[in-house]
């Protein structure tokens, strides 16, 4: 279950789920790309970009994950800095 709210007034709940993705999504990357000394900076790339797609709609965990992970597969995305616009 989610919601549908503006990019700046996430409720505790679709903070929950965004957190989620971000773990799910990580746990893909690290997948693709283990043991990185740049770990801190795709981390932080990687949870703006699944921000940024929470913000474009409906905050559902399976919706979410799936935009994010598509991205990732479409541009084969390893997460740095340059990467999140």
């Amino acid at each position: 279950m989610g919601s549908l709210k503006s990019p700046h007034a996430f409720d505790p709940l679709d903070l929950e789920i965004i957190d989620r993705v971000y773990e799910a999504a990580w746990a893909q990357v690290e997948a693709r790309r283990p043991f990185s000394n740049t770990d801190s900076e795709r981390r932080e790339a990687l949870r703006k970009y699944v921000m940024a797609c929470a913000a474009e709609g409906k905050i559902e965990f399976d919706a979410l994950y799936e935009r994010v992970v598509a991205h990732m597969a479409k541009s084969r995305v390893t997460f740095t800095a340059k990467s999140v616009k």
